[in-house]
């Protein structure tokens, strides 16, 4: 066999290999993005209380309370407890990609735009996208950056604008808890936040998320996430998740 025969069958064989295991990452990416859709959300519904701490440049700048059901993986309820001046208003989210927000002052529900949907609640950096990474399968592109026998880091980038307002999100996905323990969200390119989940508990037979901080990658800022009293499997009804109970303002 010549030299020139003999390196095209080397180069042709390695990109046979570079071919397969490029085909093996893209399908080890897509399974640990359906892992962690499937155990983000284990049962069947949920329902617990929020306590949100703004704290910025070291000081808290503001409190704020909530109380969250869900059920199944595309519908779920965000009611402010207080303060008393914006009590009662409340968003509905019915899947990934559909919000709406009701305004107790005038009674009214609007639809929240795509490209507002990263918006964080009432001025902390907690956006009612940031809540669950349920939807990521479906219009996102997975590529696994690093895998360990700890953890999974995965990045996925939207389809396009409407699929959600990141560019990307990269998840750090605790092999042995189950769960994404930290999520860096990219606006236009650029770090906007990044996700810290901590402090499971396992009272309910699954590993339930007691702790989220959201430190802002532009400004001195963090947004503190208590959770408690969470119940599961309580049967809550699909009617608490429509439009029309929404403008009850119940």
């Amino acid at each position: 066999m010549d030299r020139a025969v003999l390196r095209s069958v080397i180069i042709g064989s390695v990109l046979v290999v570079s071919g397969v295991v490029a085909a093996q990452q893209a399908a080890d990416a897509n399974q640990v993005v359906r892992d962690i859709e499937r155990n983000e959300f284990r049962f069947d519904d949920v329902h617990y209380k929020m306590k949100i701490k703004l704290v910025e440049g070291g000081s808290t700048t503001r409190e704020i309370e909530f109380e969250v059901w869900a059920k199944g993986s595309d519908k779920m309820l965000i009611k402010i407890t207080a303060p008393g001046e914006v009590a009662g208003t409340a968003i509905l989210q019915l899947g990934p990609r559909t919000m709406y927000m009701y305004n107790p002052e005038d009674r009214s529900v609007r639809l929240i735009a795509a490209s507002a949907r990263a918006q964080g609640l009432l001025g902390t950096d907690y956006a009612a996208a940031d809540a669950s990474l349920m939807g990521i399968s479906d219009g996102w592109t997975a590529s696994l950056l690093e895998s360990t026998a700890e953890t999974h880091k995965i990045q996925v980038v939207p389809e396009n604008d409407d699929v959600s307002p990141y560019s990307k999100i990269v998840i750090w996905y605790d092999r042995a808890r189950e769960k994404a323990t930290k999520m860096e969200y990219y606006l236009d390119g650029e770090l906007a936040k990044t996700i810290t989940r901590s402090d499971f508990v396992n009272e309910n037979g699954y590993n339930d998320l007691t702790h989220v901080e959201v430190r802002n990658a532009r400004a001195d800022r963090v947004t503190d996430v208590r959770i408690t009293d969470t119940e599961v499997n309580t049967g809550l009804a699909d009617s608490l998740f429509t439009k029309r109970n929404l403008m009850l303002g119940d």
